[in-house]
């Protein structure tokens, strides 16, 4: 299904913050549908292979300068022993070569590492307030392990294919995307996009890669998404009333 407009995003950034609660909200009451064994505890998924945007970045600096753990995230990062060979290729990058029929190459998914979060403390998230949506999108019908992978619906899976596509699209005009220790590093540091070749620039929506009969569903989801309030506003009329379906 192809976009039907380049929509537009606000350019400031308190207002791509309030987008972005309101993705987080409208995910978290529609996916409390689904009886998720994941409780606090569960840590299989808390590693070092969670993307996300620059935006969501700031979400986390900003959480942790306020408790004072800034100089404590440079050191954790600074101690990172292992580094994976991120993606060559963005989540809405991705859907473009699907909607354009063309082959992605499995390399240009990056590696997966396993090695635990460096936000993991004691098996439980210590920044669960602003994770980004990389690992609220996490979730299990059966309990899994290393030897056992999570299991669920399709459509939460869709669904989480959508939502991650909207979080880059907030930030494609400038904004970038990348594995989240990379993209914290190079927030941290002040670096420049240019000297962190695993960062990505973020990329505009394209359209959703959806069955047909996931259409309405997503529609339903996109309405209340756009209808949430942010300020005097709505998200629709922040993000142009864009509409992919």
């Amino acid at each position: 299904m192809m976009i039907q407009q380049q929509a537009r995003v606000p350019a400031d950034m308190e207002s791509k913050k309030e987008l972005l609660a309101c993705i987080y909200g409208v995910y978290a009451r529609w996916v409390e549908r689904f009886p998720l064994v994941c409780k606090k505890g569960c840590a299989s998924c808390c590693t070092q292979s969670v993307t996300m945007t620059n935006l969501e970045g700031v979400m986390i600096l900003d959480f942790l300068k306020v408790g004072g753990r800034d100089s404590w995230l440079s050191e954790q990062l600074a101690r990172r022993a292992t580094e994976n060979k991120g993606a060559a290729i963005t989540t809405n990058q991705y859907a473009r070569a699907c909607l354009d029929h063309q082959e992605v190459a499995e390399e240009a998914l990056g590696d997966w590492n396993f090695t635990p979060c460096i936000f993991l403390s004691e098996d439980a998230c210590s920044i669960y307030e602003v994770r980004p949506f990389g690992c609220r999108s996490f979730g299990s019908l059966v309990c899994c392990s290393d030897k056992s992978g999570a299991e669920i619906a399709p459509i939460h899976l869709t669904v989480n294919t959508v939502f991650t596509q909207i979080v880059e699209h907030i930030c494609s005009d400038g904004g970038y995307w990348g594995n989240m220790a990379d993209i914290l590093g190079d927030q941290i540091e002040s670096k420049p996009l240019a000297s962190t070749r695993r960062l990505l620039p973020a990329q505009p929506l394209p359209g959703f890669l959806l069955e047909p009969h996931e259409v309405k569903l997503i529609h339903i989801l996109l309405k209340q998404l756009y209808e949430q309030s942010v300020e005097k506003q709505t998200f629709g009329d922040l993000i142009d009333n864009f509409m992919p379906i």
